[in-house]
């Protein structure tokens, strides 16, 4: 294996393969692998193509796998595509109804009255272009989006919260989107940022012009900040909105609790027609190994956020939640392979997390 570095990784194929076996809060103990390729062209930035593929099951039957791939210079042009397919299957997916005051219970969780089946498969396609330069780094960039989403959505049982709400996208449904927005960024880094911002805005649009089953659009923001405050000491922060308009499936609303955001809370806690999410981090590195070849670093979090729906509260400061937590971070060989783990803390449990990369 050819093993880059900050001064040699600006050229060449390099792979990261992991093993994974561990323990999610949501799906029990799970075993399985992730793989990520870089090829850096020829002093490409941030890369000429980026795979990543990783697959995991778990005690608890649940089947997850992800293919994501992006080219930086795709049909000849210095327009760049990224592909992401992912296969889902959960036996025990969540479901706690709408709206962001709905009522929790340890002993409810514990009897599966908040559980449902669901299997479900996401295709997209983004086209993204830099239309403008700007600064010593930054650029503006215009992307196309498709999306389709096959869900089969089943209850468990008569007694479960989701067969007594019947929520509208449950059984077997399709949604297919096309989408557009805009990207301005200037980061010294794409994967591990140390100053610098990026701020998204779009929307995708779902109807029966793209032979979808649902009529909706979904606007959303993004606002991303990194400062590097001490030495290797970053303080990262991201603010994210979504607004829904029409009638999605509850697959597609708007959704707090995952890797994402709320860490700490149970998978897709909260569903609404509208959704608003701080996050702050501050990430450091704390020592390292064979040259620097191998990084541990760690990282706290505070992420706070509400959704907003026909049964909740309209003012922008009503009811949010909050949540805490730790982490840690391993830099495997290439700067660029960043494999985290946290843990959150909310008032309702304490959930695990792993992925590959931070979170934003």
């Amino acid at each position: 294996m050819n093993i880059p570095d900050e001064e040699d990784r600006e050229g060449g194929v390099h792979y990261s393969i992991v093993p994974v076996l561990g323990y999610s809060s949501d799906s029990g103990f799970i075993g399985g692998g992730l793989m990520q390729r870089f090829n850096y062209g020829d002093g490409i930035s941030p890369f000429l193509s980026n795979l990543k593929m990783d697959a995991v099951i778990s005690t608890k039957g649940d089947i997850l796998s992800e293919i994501n791939y992006q080219r930086t210079r795709s049909f000849g042009t210095d327009i760049r595509s990224e592909i992401s397919i992912i296969g889902e299957w959960y036996r025990q997916a969540h479901y706690f109804g709408i709206g962001n005051k709905t009522e929790f219970s340890d002993q409810l969780y514990d009897e599966k009255y908040f559980m449902y089946e669901k299997q479900i498969l996401d295709l997209s396609y983004r086209a993204r272009k830099t239309v403008a330069d700007f600064g010593f780094e930054g650029t503006f960039d215009l992307y196309a989006d498709m999306g389709l989403s096959l869900m089969d959505a089943t209850e468990r049982d008569q007694n479960t919260l989701f067969a007594q709400d019947n929520p509208l996208g449950d059984q077997d449904h399709r949604v297919i989107t096309l989408g557009f927005g805009v990207i301005t960024e200037d980061r010294d880094s794409e994967f591990n940022p140390t100053e610098g911002y990026r701020y998204e805005a779009g929307l995708e649009s779902s109807g029966s012009f793209t032979f979808s089953e649902f009529d909706f659009t979904r606007l959303h923001a993004e606002l991303r900040h990194y400062v590097e405050i001490l030495p290797d000491v970053v303080i990262a922060q991201k603010i994210t909105g979504v607004h829904i308009l029409g009638e999605a499936p509850f697959w597609k609303r708007a959704s707090l609790g995952d890797k994402y955001g709320l860490r700490g809370y149970h998978y897709d806690r909260f569903l609404g027609k509208s959704s608003i999410l701080h996050v702050l981090e501050a990430r450091t590195w704390l020592f390292s190994i064979l040259d620097d070849e191998v990084k541990f670093g760690g990282q706290l979090f505070w992420d706070s956020g509400r959704v907003f729906s026909e049964f909740d509260s309209n003012g922008l400061f009503d009811n949010w939640k909050h949540s805490w937590g730790v982490g840690g971070a391993i830099s495997l060989f290439n700067p660029d392979f960043i494999v985290r783990g946290d843990l959150g803390f909310s008032s309702e449990a304490v959930r695990i997390y792993a992925g590959v990369g931070y979170i934003f």
